[in-house]
């Protein structure tokens, strides 16, 4: 009994850790956005809501936050008649993409967000983080456990007021070679 009692939890700790690592869903995020809005219209940031909205694709400018939504076969057919799928493999297994820039919000709705989004990116796999003029961007991913591929790719930049996230899935050679081919 004991030894099964022990298995048990053995399973449900490494099961927690790898739940941990995982980035915050496309819906998740899009929530948050949503919460900032909010919150900018409630402190009295008055802009008039542009939105466009094509099959696919969602760019929205709002409260000083300006946001653009990228759904599966719009990015699919966009990279097909691009050709960008020949020229950077990478990219063929990104679903879709969601980009938020909130730079131009008061300074306390940019924490309250950047808050929010640090806490969510918490015990998140960092994979990477850059700093340019006295900006930091961190680039948050879950990979397999093999280490073969890269799963919802998250670039955060809190003092830029920018958020630009890949959801799918990229092969890590693939990433690599063009990581390798921009330098």
């Amino acid at each position: 009994m004991k030894r099964i009692l022990a298995t048990l939890f053995l399973v449900l700790a490494v099961t927690s850790v790898c739940e941990a690592r995982r980035t915050p869903s496309k819906a998740k995020i899009q929530q948050m956005v949503n919460d900032m809005r909010v919150e900018a219209r409630k402190s009295g940031i008055e802009s008039e809501r542009e939105a466009v909205v094509l099959p696919g694709i969602k760019v929205v400018s709002d409260s000083n936050i300006d946001y653009v939504s990228i759904g599966g076969a719009a990015m699919k057919m966009g990279m097909r008649l691009s050709g960008l799928t020949k020229e950077v493999p990478a990219i063929k297994g990104i679903n879709s993409m969601l980009v938020v820039s909130y730079d131009d919000c008061p300074d306390h709705i940019k924490d309250l967000f950047n808050a929010r989004m640090s806490n969510e990116l918490r015990g998140c796999e960092l994979l990477m983080e850059a700093k340019e003029n006295g900006e930091k961007m961190s680039c948050y991913g879950t990979t397999s456990n093999d280490g073969e591929t890269i799963s919802d790719i998250i670039m955060f930049v809190p003092d830029g007021g920018a958020l630009i996230c890949f959801f799918g899935t990229i092969s890590a050679n693939d990433l690599a070679d063009l990581v390798n081919s921009a330098m």
